[in-house]
């Protein structure tokens, strides 16, 4: 109907010829085709943005009458406008309304046009007046006052989302003329230095659609980019968020996982899982199946940081292993170093994981959830103050006691189990100085196998964080947060040895992080952090009137790490850059204390124990030392590049435990007087390449890591005695090395990565005395030894709304320490073992398969659906978690156990409330 009123009543309508467009325009919201007429043509649109919203134009042609354009764009929408001159009216229906200013005098338009550019966009009483964003087809930085030919200038950059106002992370900027390009950071910023001149930039986001800009450089300047939603089709994606991180980033292995990557890898009973996901990627492992916490580069456990918005997580498990503690609908980004950690982090020397969460739509409410057969979880975000302040709440829980209820194993039926996590998310925009956020996390688990054990653990937090810009020169970065770690268990397999056990551990942090681009193609990165430790390892209490167990109270530490940092990164000659970063950390245990003497050059045993003095205040012991950073890149070629890299770390605290994988009563530790704090040392090199395509990338990395004062624990060691934790555990040193290959696909229709990683890990534990010896002092393989990886992880988009995916998994079996030989002693067979990790359990395979199929893509349905077949284990092998030996009737019968030894089935679907891609 629109059509044919601009057609047929041209000259009653318009009251003049039509006007032709200057220049063609690719299809785009109605919005942006809004501003564009402004920008080129010289055409003032006036609008309510509800009206609108939705709206898109097609592809529009250089000649086409702006009438026909127009009629296009609003066809099918109840939209009609009026056209006078170089003023386009649009308004509900196919008759004016009364109540519209008289178009005829042109004054009342001019004021109100100003009227509503004074109010910055904003909708006024009738019309809202085309909104001015900094997408622009020209834009201009700095002033020629402050121009200076003979100097560079510094680009101070933003990139979010025009529809939610959330940052974009990852967002590639690349300068045509000069080749240099750069990366947005977790907070959407970004930094360029340039010649003034005037240069074409390219702008690209994976979620977003991407935009090109015509830019002036006068002198230092800020410049602010929003990007709209890309709906097109997968395979017309050419450029990814690493584009230039692959070749012309800085870092050595570092990985990032986006919500897309989550979204389509197949994994156990259909529960997106970053941190599984996570363990397919090259130098990350973990001990089986079903088990917590993984292993980077040969490291343990324990040797790896985990933040959530800045909040310490010391355990990311639930029901002991088979999920991860981060509820998938609010994981916005995810950050993986295992090498080259920048100077800012410290306190682990294996990897820092950084996980951030979305920060909430600024302009529309937004819920998204989903149900499987083990959990629900739901997100509810939307806007408190418009464009301002917005709010995300997240939750998630189990009903997972069915499953329990139909196994064959008595035990299993008669246990129960259950977790839940809940998050809420506060991000202010205060004004374009100055950003907070506030973060709020909980996870809780609890698991009671049979009348045998009982076991509960949570991780609680808070977090505060203040973004504030001094200049377009200085950034500050600043963070307060606290979380608390507890479990507590109920050992019941012995009613005469029965105990309860109760534990907490609390971590406080502030940081002050500041990012400074005062010299000349320099990036100077500076600031510090502090921690507090509380920790209490509790007491062993026996449990029922039965249990003779005698009650041991374990102690409480304190202590604090600190630690100050510089790096500066910058380009030493055309094609080669240098990052240098040194950081000193401090830390010191707190009294009060008890410490106990041993005689010197002796082993710590109850043999060599002098006496116990206790000290009331003070320092108890300190460590302290430097830890130099620095990577090196230079570029072969505008495609290829060769990195190197040296980092130190060192860790504080550590875990005690005596299994291969985490337990949930596993205690951590701190450094103390008798335990010093293992110190890492990694170099690396490695090859870099974008193929054909920057979509395409290949990677090879050779590393090298040395580590002193490792912690082993003896054979037999006990943690819940009351023998001292020295003298139970022994220090020594690890090396490892290895080669890791990724190619990673990240467009068309197939994506995904192949990696292969070679590694080997080997512990020397060799002491003056056979007592401080493990293996007679030989070298032996860590319990973390694999020395063959591969994964294969495959996505292939049928159509837009089907999907098949597919991993493949394969690794060596990792070491165990087996029986080789049966001896008598007084007539009973006692087992002989062999030297420490002397054989392999068998090798790991396991094939994954599943299907995913999005609900129909309407833009304006209430709500949209995503249904996932998941195939865990396709070929149904019986991967071992471990084998064992138990002497039954004087025979040596050998087990191996298994946790998913047949193909797991599962179907999981997830919905969202609202515009599909509106997260």
């Amino acid at each position: 109907m629109i059509l044919i009123l601009t057609v047929l009543l041209p000259s009653t309508l318009y009251g003049q010829e039509k006007i032709l467009l200057e220049r063609s325009y690719p299809e785009s919201s109605f919005i942006r085709f809004a501003q564009a007429l402004e920008q080129d043509e010289g055409i003032r649109v006036f609008y309510h943005q509800s009206w609108v919203d939705s709206l898109r134009t097609p592809v529009i042609q250089q000649g086409a009458a702006v009438s026909d354009a127009l009629a296009h764009a609003l066809q099918g929408s109840g939209l009609s406008f009026y056209m006078r001159s170089k003023q386009v009216f649009v308004f509900e229906g196919e008759a004016l309304p009364a109540e519209y200013p008289q178009f005829e005098n042109q004054d009342e338009v001019k004021r109100k046009q100003d009227a509503l550019e004074d109010d910055q966009g904003q909708e006024g009483d009738q019309f809202l007046v085309t909104k001015t964003i900094s997408e622009k087809r020209n834009l201009v930085i700095g002033s020629r006052e402050q121009m200076q030919r003979d100097r560079k200038s510094v680009l101070s950059g933003h990139i979010s989302s025009f529809k939610t106002g959330e940052a974009l992370i990852g967002a590639t900027i690349y300068v045509k003329e000069t080749g240099v390009g750069t990366i947005s950071d977790v907070d959407g910023n970004f930094e360029l230095t340039l010649d003034p001149g005037n240069y074409s930039i390219m702008v690209q986001h994976m979620a977003m659609k991407g935009s090109e800009y015509g830019l002036s450089v006068l002198s230092d300047g800020d410049l602010t980019i929003e990007l709209d939603e890309n709906l097109i089709e997968l395979e017309e994606i050419t450029v990814t968020d690493n584009r230039h991180s692959n070749v012309k980033g800085m870092f050595m292995g570092y990985e990032r996982i986006s919500v897309k990557s989550m979204k389509e890898v197949p994994v156990v009973l259909g529960e997106k899982d970053v941190l599984k996901i996570a363990q397919l990627l090259p130098g990350v492992q973990n001990a089986g199946e079903g088990s917590a916490g993984f292993n980077v580069r040969g490291g343990a456990a324990d040797q790896n940081m985990f933040y959530i918005n800045n909040i310490s997580i010391y355990n990311t498990s639930h029901l002991f292993g088979f999920f991860t503690s981060f509820s998938p609908d609010i994981v916005s980004d995810f950050s993986l170093y295992k090498n080259n950690v920048p100077a800012k982090y410290g306190g682990r020397i294996a990897s820092i994981f950084n996980i951030t969460t979305r920060k909430g739509n600024k302009n529309h409410f937004f819920a998204q959830g989903g149900i499987s057969p083990i959990t629900a979880h739901m997100a509810i975000e939307g806007p408190i103050v418009k464009e301002k302040v917005s709010f995300v709440v997240s939750g998630r829980s189990t009903y997972s006691d069915w499953i329990l209820k139909r196994l064959n194993d008595y035990d299993l039926q008669n246990s129960n189990a259950a977790f839940n996590d809940f998050t809420v998310g506060l991000d202010a925009i205060v004004n374009p100085n100055n950003h907070l956020n506030l973060f709020l996390y909980s996870s809780s688990d609890r698991f009671s196998l049979s009348a045998k054990s009982d076991y509960e653990y949570s991780n609680t937090g808070a977090s505060m964080r203040w973004d504030h810009t001094f200049s377009r020169t200085l950034t500050s970065d600043f963070s307060f947060s606290t979380s608390d770690y507890q479990f507590s268990t109920d050992d019941k397999n012995n009613i005469s040895e029965a105990y309860s056990h109760q534990y907490a551990l609390r971590h406080t942090e502030a940081r002050a992080d500041f990012v400074a681009l005062k010299l000349e193609g320099h990036r100077i990165e500076f600031g510090m952090n502090a921690i507090w430790y509380d920790l209490n390892r509790g007491e062993i209490l026996p449990y029922g009137t039965e249990s003779s167990r005698i009650p041991v109270d374990l102690g409480r530490e304190q202590g604090i790490e600190s630690g100050v940092y510089v790096s500066d990164e910058f380009e030493l000659f055309p094609r080669f850059s240098v990052l240098l970063g040194l950081r000193y950390s401090f830390y010191g245990l707190l009294a009060p204390a008890d410490i106990n003497y041993y005689e010197d050059r002796e082993p710590l045993d109850q043999y060599s124990y002098v006496e116990t003095l206790h000290q009331e205040s003070g320092l108890v012991k300190s460590y302290s030392g430097l830890e130099p950073r620095a990577a090196l890149n230079y570029q072969l070629g505008a495609n290829s590049s060769l990195k190197a890299s040296y980092s130190r770390l060192q860790q504080f605290i550590f875990l005690l435990s005596n299994t291969i994988a985490i337990a949930p009563n596993d205690q951590w530790k701190l450094t103390d007087y008798h335990i010093s704090p293992p110190v890492s040392d990694q170099v690396s090199i490695g090859f870099y390449q974008d193929i054909r395509d920057p979509s395409l990338n290949l990677s090879v990395e050779i590393y090298k890591k040395w580590v002193n004062d490792i912690v082993e624990y003896k054979d037999g060691a006990d943690f819940i005695s009351s023998e001292p934790i020295e003298t139970q555990v022994l220090q020594g040193s690890q090396n490892s090395r290895g080669i890791e290959f990724m190619l990673r696909k990240n467009s068309d229709r197939l994506t995904g990565w192949l990696s292969y990683a070679y590694a080997r890990s080997t512990i020397i534990i060799d002491g003056e005395h056979s007592e401080q010896q493990i293996n007679s002092g030989n070298p032996y393989p860590s319990n973390f030894d694999k020395p063959h990886s591969l994964n294969l992880v495959a996505n292939y988009r049928i159509s837009r709304r089907l999907s098949v995916s597919s991993n493949l998994v394969y690794s060596t079996g990792r070491p165990v320490t087996m029986p080789v030989a049966t001896y008598y002693a007084e007539g009973r067979p006692y087992l002989l073992h062999s030297s420490r990790n002397a054989y392999r359990i068998p090798n790991y395979f396991r094939m994954d398969l599943s299907l995913n199929l999005e609900g129909n893509l309407k833009n304006k349905k209430f709500a949209h659906s995503f249904w996932m077949l998941n195939v865990y284990n396709l070929t149904g092998r019986e991967n071992a978690y471990s084998v064992y030996y138990e002497v039954v009737d004087d025979q040596v019968n050998g087990y191996q156990l298994s946790i998913f030894g047949r193909p797991i089935v599962t179907i999981s679907w997830n919905f969202k409330f609202g515009n599909y891609n509106s997260n």
